[in-house]
């Protein structure tokens, strides 16, 4: 059965539209690779099927529940948090708690600080009712097949390794169908073979643009 798909799409600028007329289905276990030049609407095209865009006409369709998860081209800047708390921050309202709740408690290991105790608890009781410690520990296994440690800064890490960690937040939402724009970027030659030995073992379903044939 077919997870998602496009008819008659159309997307671009004024007269000379950037997508035209695009009809295609992706079905579930399928590992789909597109391949064009830089600027021909790769990327766009990744945009419109998750919802950050919308079709200037045509139709985008979506099997009902469906979950998807992307790797985008760029890396956020600016973020200080550990490698877990990266992971954590982009999988919603209960990651975001899990996040907080781990900075909390490495900013009063050692020591209580009653206003920062007082939130720590309050996130955990949250924890508690959502089953915020079954997603602590899907992310943690996800760090852990992808070799990551959860306790390391994401600043510090290089290129290639904060592209692996995007890599593993995206896993760790266990979408149904995974979509990594240029998820080469950056990497080595070693990373690149990871990369694709684990996609191999590990995802089920993707669509994957580069411009790298």
């Amino acid at each position: 059965m077919a997870l998602i798909g496009m008819r008659d799409v159309c997307w671009g600028f004024d007269e000379a539209p950037l997508l035209e007329n695009v009809t295609f289905q992706i079905a579930k276990g399928e590992r789909v690779c597109l391949v064009g030049r830089n600027g021909v609407g790769k990327s766009s095209l990744l945009k419109l099927l998750g919802g950050d865009i919308h079709p200037d006409s045509g139709e985008i369709w979506r099997r009902q529940g469906i979950s998807m998860a992307s790797l985008e081209q760029d890396v956020p800047a600016g973020f200080d948090g550990t490698i877990f708390d990266g992971v954590a921050e982009g999988l919603g309202e209960t990651g975001r708690a899990l996040a907080e709740h781990s900075r909390i408690c490495r900013e009063i290991d050692g020591g209580e600080k009653p206003e920062l105790a007082k939130r720590r608890d309050d996130l955990q009781h949250m924890l508690d009712t959502c089953d915020g410690w079954e997603l602590q520990t899907r992310i943690e296994n996800t760090l852990s097949r992808t070799g990551l440690d959860p306790a390391k800064r994401f600043a510090d890490l290089s290129a290639g390794m904060k592209r692996r960690t995007l890599f593993a937040r995206a896993l760790a939402g266990k979408p149904d169908l995974l979509l990594l724009d240029e998820p080469t970027n950056h990497l080595d030659i070693d990373t690149i073979i990871w990369m694709e030995e684990f996609i191999q073992r590990h995802v089920t379903t993707l669509l994957f643009v580069t411009h790298v044939r």
